[in-house]
């Protein structure tokens, strides 16, 4: 009971919170990048939030239990390390080419906007309908332990709450309550951590779980593959991108990212630890994702428990919150504006931006009714822009030589080569080696990885034979042009227009 009521009185003040932002939401662009005025604490405090989401952090002490320390720590390392790479590679090259979405880089980097559509569309998927439908998976485990119904009503409950959040308050309110749950959330993990540590001590650190040659021998592969998807596939995330897009300025954008980054590495070891501790307390679980939530409720007091509890809830739903906006604004910016109708009522843009929302939940919700898993939805999202949006994001910002049919086809060959391996699986046969070159082999077996050297490839290959036009090298000076860094208003620069087709 005490958990019931502490999560309505959390659900007054998101929905103050999301209320307050309706009043400050007159257009598209206030809903979707909160009119590009978010400074740094609460860029920052969002991003935590974002990558401490309770979903993936019960995935990750899945893994832990599971698999090995190693494995647990994966997950939380491989997001840390994404949100510090892209400082490095491309918040300011986007905050620099105004744009509204991570795809947006895309459009205006290589002058197309149907470029842009097609890197969105993918987007869209990865992050609106596999991501979205892992945090709804995640968030769905929470409800069910307030409330003790089962798993389709509460997935519907935890769905509903999230999109009337959203839809009413946009990226604006989520960002903003992102602070406070992220400081919850930050305090519920350590307390849990510091439970295990000193009162099951006997149970963690165990040298077989936490042997580093085993990580660069075949056995590793596990630790790599969950790791490296993240740390690299993860770079062009819609959700990550759609908040550095709402940050008032590319150098708010750059700190945020770094800072968050380091934040999440150095609390990244605790799934790891927690997933071998629980393998003792609660032997040949079900489901050890669920393990974070039966130990809270176990072992601590009624009320402690329920702020915990409440404070993952309010994880999920932020985070769900924020892709189901960042996929809103990809639809919007990327194919109604740019192709459908780019003079729009703005009463009418906005309506179709929240519309997209709820249509994004509803996908969402219907994909995580049939996975039930969080960690299976997760890594097929990240997959696919692992393989094809990697490449183009990374090399963009660095090398002028890339081209726009370079893109093109990197992306294209990129996600043909993971669906028809995904399919038929990658061809030859996996060392027999048990050492590094196994290693290596089974991560080549991986399509994702695979994927991702051949889309790579394809991007060098084209880009030395089509040069990229002047439009293109032109949009490269700007995206490096540090004289944009410290422009206080975005709608104040002067970039040309993006008039390609």
């Amino acid at each position: 009971m005490s958990a019931i009521v502490i999560f309505c009185l959390y659900l007054v003040f998101i929905y103050y919170i999301g209320f307050k932002g309706y009043q400050r939401i007159k257009t598209a662009e206030d809903l979707i990048v909160a009119g590009w005025s978010m400074p740094l604490y609460v860029v920052t405090g969002s991003l935590i939030a974002a990558l401490l989401a309770a979903p993936f952090f019960f995935a990750a002490v899945g893994s832990g239990y599971t698999d090995g320390g190693f494995e647990g720590t994966a997950t939380m390392a491989g997001l840390g390390t994404c949100m510090i790479l892209g400082a490095l590679i491309w918040t300011k090259p986007l905050r620099r080419l105004k744009g509204w979405t991570i795809a947006d880089y895309y459009g205006l980097r290589y002058g197309s906007k149907k470029l842009g559509a097609y890197t969105g569309s993918l987007m869209a998927i990865a992050f609106g309908l596999f991501n979205a439908g892992a945090l709804t998976v995640g968030g769905t485990y929470i409800i069910q332990a307030i409330f003790t119904i089962d798993f389709v009503p509460a997935a519907i409950l935890f769905v509903s709450l999230t999109v009337v959040y959203s839809v009413v308050g946009g990226l604006w309110a989520v960002a903003y309550t992102e602070i406070v749950q992220g400081i919850f959330a930050i305090a519920g993990i350590l307390g849990i951590a510091l439970v295990v540590f000193f009162q099951y001590d006997e149970f963690i650190f165990n040298p077989n779980w936490w042997n580093v040659s085993h990580l660069f021998e075949k056995g590793g592969a596990g630790f790599w593959s969950l790791y490296l998807i993240l740390a690299l596939g993860d770079i062009p995330a819609a959700d990550l991108g759609q908040r550095v897009a709402a940050a008032k300025n590319p150098r708010v954008a750059y700190l945020s990212m770094i800072i968050a980054g380091s934040v999440v590495i150095a609390i990244s070891w605790i799934p790891g630890m927690l997933g071998e501790s629980f393998k003792m307390i609660f032997p040949d679980s079900a489901n050890p994702e669920t393990l974070m939530l039966a130990f809270a409720q176990g072992y601590f007091p009624p009320i402690v428990s329920g702020i915990f509890l409440t404070a993952m809830a309010a994880m999920g739903m932020s985070t769900l919150a924020a892709c189901y906006v960042a996929s809103s604004g990809i639809i919007t910016k990327n194919i109604y504006l740019d192709f459908i109708n780019p003079n729009p009522d703005p009463k009418k843009l906005l309506l179709f931006s929240r519309l997209v929302i709820v249509v994004c939940a509803t996908l969402g919700l219907i994909l995580s009714l049939g996975f039930q898993k969080v960690i299976d939805l997760a890594y097929l999202a990240w997959d696919i822009v692992f393989v094809t949006l990697f490449w183009p994001l990374v090399l963009g910002p660095f090398w002028k030589r890339v081209s726009t049919p370079a893109v093109w086809a990197s992306i294209t060959v990129g996600l043909a080569y993971y669906i028809l391996t995904s399919v038929f699986s990658v061809p030859g046969t996996v060392s027999d080696s048990t050492g590094f070159l196994g290693l290596l082999s089974e991560l080549w077996h991986m399509p994702a990885f695979s994927g991702a050297v051949i889309s790579g490839l394809t991007i060098v290959v084209v880009s030395l034979i089509i040069p990229p036009t002047e439009e293109v090298l032109e949009m490269h000076r700007i995206e490096k042009d540090k004289s944009l860094d410290e422009l206080q208003d975005y709608k104040d620069k002067i970039i040309p227009e993006d008039n390609a087709s």
